[in-house]
Order: C-alpha cells, then structure tokens, then sequence
C-alpha cells in the first residue's frame, strides 16, 4: 500500500512538472524571433478591406518553416460588437479569431493576441459627454472581459497583449485602463501571460515610463514597438549603418535590457522593421543590428509584416523576402562588415569574422529575382574574396553563410553592389603603384598613388591567374606565402585605371 501511495505521489509530481505554467521569462526565452500578420484581423471594418486576403492556415506552416516561434496576430474588435450594453461580440467574428489562434497554437507557436486599432477606446481623453466616455469604456472593459472568457481554457502559449498604440490617450488614462482590464483578464486567467505598455507609440522610453498595473503580479510582461529612425525605417530617407546609427539601436537594447532586470519584467518587441523602399544594404545591416542586439540583450521581438511596405513573407507565393534569412540566421557570431567594391567585370569583397569554430564559409550570390547559389567555398579565416567575369552595369548581391559548431546556420547580412559601366583600353590610365622590395622573399608592400579600391591579380608567366586580392588601403602588406620562386605579372586594376609590373619571387 505504501509503495501505491509513493508511485501515485510520483505520478502526480510528474505530470505537474509536465504541465508547469509558461513563464514569462520562459515566454521571452521561446518567442526570440516572431513575425506580426498584419493588415488582416486587425483592418477595418473586415479581414479583408485593406486588401489582403483571408489569413491561412498554411502561413502557419512556412512561418514555423522558416524558423520563426513567435506570431503576433492583431485585431481590432470595434466593428465586431454591438454599440449598446452588454456590447456582445458578434460570435462569427470571435469563431475566425479563434481559429486563427488555434492554427498558430497547434504548431506550438507562441501567440500574442491583441485589440488593435480601437479608435474608439483611444478618443475617450477628447469627450466631452462624459456619459458617452463611460459607456465606450464599458464597453471595451466587456470585450476584454468576453476575450478572456473564450480563451480561457486555450494553452499559455497564447498571450493577451492588452491595447496596442494608444496614441491619443495620455498617461493617467493608459494606466488606469491597464490595471481595470488586468483585473478583469485575471477573474478568468489568473496565470495568462498579460502583455502591457504606454501611451503614444508606445517606444521603448514610453514602457519604462509607465505604470506597472500590479507590481505582484507574476505572469506581466512589458512590450514596445521601434521603427527608429522613423525617417529611414518608416519613410525611407537617407541611410542606416555607420557607428552612430548602430550604438544608438544598441543603447535602446541595453537601457530596455536593464529596465527590465530591474523589475524583473521581461520585455518583447512586438513591431519592428523597415519598409522595403529603404536602400537595400541599410535596410539589410538594420535588420541584422536590430536581430542581433535583441537576442543578445534576451528580448523577444515580432517584425511587422503587412504584406505590403514592409513586407517579409509573400502570402500568395509563400516565399520569403531577404530580410526573413537576416532575422533568423543572424547571431553575435555570424559574418559581418561584409562591402563590396565593384569594377566593370569584377565585385572585391570584404568581411569581418567573429567565430573560429567552423570550418569553412561559403560565399553566395544571386542577382534579381533569383536564388542565392555558392560560388566559392574559402577557408574559415578568410576576409576577402574577389569574384569576376562579372556582365558590367548588373546588379549582383552576396551573402556569407557557415556553420557554428556544425549546427547552428550563420548568414551575413547581404548586400548589392552593381558593376560599373566598361572602360575601353584606350580610355583606360595607368595607375601610379610602387612594389617593394622587388626582388622578394616573404612578402611584399603594395602602395597605391591614393586610397581607393583596387583589385590586384598575380599571373604566372604562362598567363594563369594565382590569386586575386582587393587592396582596401592605400599601402598593404601582402605575404608570399604559397608562392615559388620565380618570375610574377602582379596587375592592379580600378575601373579607369591599370598597372602591371613584374615581381621576382627569391
């Protein structure tokens, strides 16, 4: 009997353990990298009257596919209950919500779901009929009510995010609204993952700012949107990439990092992103910073996708655009600083390596409409690559991909460089270079007339290309190592200009 008594003991141990409530530190860990499916539950007055079509249930499929745990799945509720106590929901609506929901779920896909674009609630600081104020705050106080009622039984991976955006409402009404519709989300969640933020847009700054709705309550987490710089991500003005622009993403990680350990509240970034009209390469290093400074200060983060401006998944052609391999394959370890230095024929490119436990990269290139192929395959250490035979005025892009350990996948961010137009020969100058020491025995320097891009090709004297360099600097120091003795054709090009010169090797 007592051996009976000890095994159910166990038993019931283990399936408590098996079924342990989701965390919000264990939520933040799970959603890392998530996408929002935008423009749809949440466009007004139906799914599908901003113009995109009903949502599938095979997006979920390419989503997880493609790498992504999280989906933020906004809606709005405004046109979908009644006007007039006890303000119902219309119960189709909260059918095709639920099984939006259930898709995400069933893939086991952590789910945030939210009241959007609820113009209505984010007008109550401009009435002045107070009676009308009151019943439009009853009113969504019901829907929540009714939210969390239906969802009530639905797994902790579905998370309740309160109110995005309210732009209009000032800080004292975000705060009380956050703690009266916490407290109603509790009398039937009392351990659903609550996401809660400010006013406005609801920044980073504006999160730290704002009220906690109840400082004992554990199952809180805080969440912002950043599209900063507006004036690249949103309007796509100027560029994104040089030491300012990235120490600034990095400082609004770190200060929202902090805040966060501090109140023991994690955080996700549940919009983030830039529109596609932005220049190519910036738009391409802004998503890696933005990927990489998010899981290196553990917040979970779901790009916007509207399947428009900034579109990522293709939900007619369930394909993917650049920007999905930059969030899911960039780590603290992946290739970066990759450039390109085009000429006529050729594209020299350099990069900057951050892990010795691989054991080769690959270089890739694609152009337009196409898919990236390999096109070398170079040793761990190496940091640059010269590609050529290239079609002048063609717009190429290349990436960098390796393996960490054998199992995680590294990308670069990739980038676009086009080729130049061709330059006859009788158009072409020579380019004043000095080699020394010439004879040579290790290594040589290279000095150029100024600092500018140049490609440098060895020949041997039957005319085969030994190696190709790209000089980056005015003078380099280029080991000879790998080279026999003997006689050298070393032609340094730019797009206008050319020297060759012989080099003894002793």
């Amino acid at each position: 009997m007592k051996r009976i008594f000890v095994l159910v003991i166990l038993i019931l141990n283990l399936s408590i353990g098996s079924f342990a409530q989701l965390t919000p530190q264990e939520a933040a860990q799970q959603m890392k990298r998530g996408i929002n499916i935008g423009n749809s539950l949440d466009a007004t007055p139906t799914e599908t009257s901003w113009g995109n079509p009903l949502i599938q249930e095979y997006y979920f499929d390419d989503i997880v596919s493609a790498g992504f745990t999280s989906v933020r799945i906004p809606v709005t509720w405004r046109y979908h209950a009644a006007k007039n106590a006890p303000f119902t929901i219309d119960e189709k609506w909260l059918a095709r919500v639920d099984t939006v929901v259930s898709w995400g779920l069933e893939r086991g896909l952590i789910i945030t779901l939210n009241l959007h674009h609820e113009a209505g609630l984010k007008a109550t600081d401009t009435m002045t009929d107070l009676e009308a104020k009151a019943d439009t705050l009853a009113r969504y106080d019901s829907i929540w009510s009714q939210i969390a009622t239906h969802f009530k039984d639905k797994s902790d991976h579905l998370l309740f995010e309160m109110l995005n955006e309210p732009q209009t409402m000032s800080k004292a009404s975000v705060d009380s609204f956050n703690v009266r519709v916490l407290s109603i989300i509790r009398r039937t969640n009392p351990t659903r993952i609550v996401l809660y933020s400010g006013t406005s847009y609801t920044g980073s700054d504006i999160l730290t700012s704002t009220r906690i709705p109840d400082v004992n309550d554990k199952y809180l987490m805080g969440y912002y949107h950043s599209y900063d710089p507006w004036s690249f991500a949103g309007e796509a003005k100027g560029t994104f990439g040089t030491s300012s622009d990235i120490n600034s993403m990095k400082n609004r990680f770190v200060q929202i990092a902090n805040w966060s350990k501090k109140n023991n509240i994690p955080v996700v970034l549940n919009e983030c992103g830039a529109v596609k009209k932005c220049d190519y390469n910036s738009r391409m290093i802004y998503y890696a910073t933005m990927t990489e400074q998010a899981i290196e200060n553990n917040v979970g983060f779901n790009i916007w996708d509207d399947n428009g401006d900034f579109q990522t998944y293709i939900r007619s052609s369930r394909k993917w655009n650049e920007a999905k391999d930059v969030v899911i394959h960039t780590y603290k370890e992946s290739p970066t600083q990759l450039k390109a230095v085009p000429t006529a024929t050729t594209v020299a490119l350099t990069w900057t390596n951050r892990t010795s436990e691989n054991d080769s990269i690959l270089v890739e290139r694609k152009t337009k409409n196409s898919e990236f192929v390999t096109i070398a395959m170079v040793a761990p250490d190496t940091k640059q690559y010269a590609d050529s035979n290239l079609t002048s005025k063609t717009a190429y892009y290349y990436r960098l991909r390796t393996n960490l350990k054998d199992s995680i996948e590294l990308h670069s961010y990739p980038i676009m460089a086009t080729t130049l137009s061709p330059v006859s020969v009788s158009q072409l100058k020579q380019v004043n270079v000095e080699i020394y020491p010439n004879p040579a025995t290790t290594s040589v320097n290279v000095v150029l007339e100024s600092e500018q891009p140049a490609t440098l090709d060895i020949y041997n004297l039957t005319g085969s290309r030994i190696q190709s360099i790209i000089l980056s600097e005015k003078e380099t120091n280029l080991s000879l190592a790998g080279l026999s003795k003997g006689s050298y054709l070393f032609k340094i090009s730019t797009n206008t200009s050319v020297q060759t010169k012989k080099v003894l090797v002793e």
